[in-house]
């Protein structure tokens, strides 16, 4: 793309200069008939001919600028040599050799040696042709009066041609420049509009998760105000687990909103604030969490939360009947493929008729619906305790990777 854009800019000086070269060729033809040099007409009939060609070519992009000044170059370099062999060193043909340089040195992106070589080649040509010609006699021989008149025409042409070309160029360049700053300004505004909006949505959505969020407190609330009223300890049973599993959803949405990557949910901080609040109500069993910096979608970390929160509870009521130092260890780990999430405690383990496939209790069962959910799959096991692993996939955080 860079290279590009230099190419677009040298071709903006080298149009001119192929025109100037054109019209150069015409005046240099009107001079040799001026001075009846007849046989010298074919060299800028020809280069005339060869900078018209070039003109064309690089006007439809047949070849690009740097070709198109090398073959110009070498044109001029032969006419300036044959000019200067039929009138001599003082008609001031020379001077169109300094017009390479000049042209050559627009474009910025010529290799170190390619500078050295062109601009050494020019300056040796000159020294070689002042050498050949300085007191050297002419083909054709014209007075004084005449050479002086026609090196004055030429270093009046050079002049004007450099003028022209880099006149040509500036404005060219400063209209394209100012082209790209009208550009730039209006996607700036642009972008500021779109980041007010973005930020507004942001404020939005934590507002309706803060809303959520608190909701859900309520109705966590109403349960529990439910739950007094209530002799029936089955059914206070069910309010309870009820009302863990909405304060394990209202907690997803409190990380929501008081993070600033909306829609994502920081699940390592999001566990021990889970494993705090149970150690509080537990105070005799350790609640430990090792997880990574794991950051979770929202469609994966609410149904994750109510499986995690499952499982402490599930721990919690059943798995530490006389166990002196009970220990409850939840670990999230980010391996290569997938997410492993494993809970486990060092409990009296697992009944040996304990099966996934057909879950005896309403937790167990939600475990495992809620695991397909997220596309997970679940094992189980006895080690020095309970022990369940789940590998999954957060889908949606994999989409925008």
């Amino acid at each position: 793309m860079y290279n590009k854009q230099i190419h677009n800019r040298y071709k903006h000086a080298m149009i001119p200069a192929l025109i100037m070269g054109v019209l150069t060729n015409v005046y240099i033809i009107s001079i040799l008939v001026f001075v009846e040099a007849n046989e010298a007409l074919f060299s800028p009939t020809l280069g005339g001919t060869i900078f018209l060609i070039c003109f064309i070519l690089l006007k439809i992009d047949r070849i690009n600028a740097k070709l198109s000044f090398l073959i110009a170059s070498f044109t001029v370099a032969v006419e300036v040599s044959i000019h200067t062999h039929f009138l001599g060193w003082n008609s001031g043909f020379f001077y169109f050799l300094f017009l390479l340089p000049t042209v050559f040195l627009l474009n910025s992106s010529w290799k170190i040696w390619m500078i050295i070589l062109f601009n050494g080649s020019i300056a040796l040509l000159t020294g070689i042709l002042g050498y050949l010609y300085y007191d050297g006699d002419s083909f054709y021989t014209i007075s004084n009066e005449t050479e002086s008149y026609i090196s004055l025409f030429n270093l009046l042409g050079t002049a004007i041609i450099v003028f022209v070309v880099m006149l040509y160029f500036s404005k060219t360049i400063n209209k394209k420049d100012e082209a790209l700053v009208n550009a730039y300004t209006k996607l700036e505004n642009q972008n500021t509009k779109i980041s007010a909006q973005h930020q507004q949505q942001k404020i939005l959505i934590k507002e309706i998760h803060h809303r959520v969020k608190n909701n859900l407190q309520v109705i966590s609330s109403l349960m529990s105000l439910q739950a007094r009223t209530i002799k029936n300890t089955e059914v206070i049973k069910v309010l309870n687990d009820s009302k863990r599993r909405i304060e394990a959803i209202a907690l997803v949405h409190q990380k929501l909103y008081s993070n600033d990557n909306i829609g994502h949910v920081d699940i390592k901080s999001y566990l021990q604030e889970l494993m705090d609040s149970q150690q509080a109500l537990n105070t005799h069993v350790k609640c430990k969490v090792d997880s990574n910096n794991v950051v979770l979608s929202l469609d994966t970390a609410v149904p994750l939360g109510l499986i995690i929160s499952e499982m402490i509870s599930n721990a919690i009521k059943h798995a530490f009947n006389g166990i002196e130092s009970p220990e409850l260890t939840v670990t999230l780990i980010n391996t290569k493929d997938n997410l492993e999430l494993v809970v486990k405690d060092n409990g009296v383990g697992l009944p040996e008729d304990f099966d996934l496939n057909n879950p005896q209790s309403l937790g167990t069962e939600i475990i495992c619906a809620l695991t397909e959910q997220i596309n997970g799959s679940i094992v189980c096991s006895n080690d020095m305790g309970a022990k369940f692993t789940i590998l999954f996939q957060d889908q949606a955080i994999n989409k925008i990777r």
